[in-house]
């Protein structure tokens, strides 16, 4: 990806988005363990800036939730952590990972307009039933509030670079268009993206629990869960005030789930 990455990434920005991403708050790394945890360490020495960007060619150590292993081809993929200052409302902290999605998501959509995007809760982005972005939030309370938004896009990946294991439910940007995009230019959508809606959308929530109901992956289909206080069989059908999967279950109860350890389709 020749030229300079900052002046790209942020080419068709309007200039009071620019004000919040300098070009020092961008780190671009050949190799690293994993982005989030060099984020969560500059976040743990209260040297982490609103926004700022660390993105790498490669992962050794890329996770998803539940310490779940990212594949990902050096150089083929967007993988990358941003900064975000924690609003002061705790209860709106579990709000954060849904407005990522449709984030990303939307990025998405202006590149790949009928592509019938979803998002399969809580924090994958599938196009025709394959997962094409993985999302990961953490969060350290000290010595300031901040998340760490763990970002993992297939962009370029041919279909013959993904692992066996992977090759029937994984996609990218590449195998969809049949052409290479630009990961600055992606990159570009998804950061202004987060500028232009957080932290407003976590209290106009609706606007983004709204754009994941009409998108979602799970409605409908049904599902066994395994979540801290037990497995639990229903069937989707809906998001709650702050984005918890709605599960009916066969007695005809709304159970309200806010993270599970495992989601299996039955």
């Amino acid at each position: 990806m020749p030229g300079d990455p900052h002046s790209e990434i942020t080419r068709d920005w309007p200039e009071h988005l620019r004000a919040h991403f300098p070009a020092h708050y961008f780190h671009h790394v050949t190799e690293t363990g994993s982005t989030n945890d060099d984020l969560l360490a500059l976040a743990a020495k209260g040297k982490a800036r609103p926004g700022e960007v660390i993105l790498t060619d490669y992962q050794r150590k890329g996770r998803g939730r539940r310490g779940d292993r990212w594949e990902a081809t050096p150089e083929r993929s967007l993988l990358f952590s941003v900064a975000l200052p924690l609003v002061e409302k705790r209860e709106q902290w579990c709000r954060l990972p849904h407005l990522v999605a449709m984030i990303v998501g939307s990025a998405v959509e202006s590149i790949l307009p009928n592509s019938g995007i979803q998002a399969k809760w809580p924090n994958d982005i599938y196009i025709s039933g394959k997962k094409l972005a993985g999302i990961l939030v953490e969060t350290i309370v000290h010595p300031a509030p901040y998340a760490i938004v763990g970002i993992g896009l297939n962009v370029n990946t041919r279909p013959y670079e993904f692992p066996e294991s992977l090759s029937q439910i994984a996609t990218s940007l590449y195998a969809e268009l049949e052409c290479e995009s630009s990961r600055w230019f992606v990159l570009g959508l998804i950061l202004r993206g987060f500028f232009e809606t957080y932290p407003d959308k976590l209290d106009g929530f609706n606007e983004v629990r709204d754009w994941l109901e009409t998108r979602s992956y799970l409605n409908g289909k049904h599902l066994s869960l395994k979540t801290a206080s037990g497995n639990l069989y229903g069937t989707a059908c809906g998001l709650g005030s702050n984005g918890e999967l709605k599960i009916e279950t066969k007695t005809g109860r709304i159970e309200r789930v806010i993270s599970a350890e495992e989601i299996r389709i039955l």
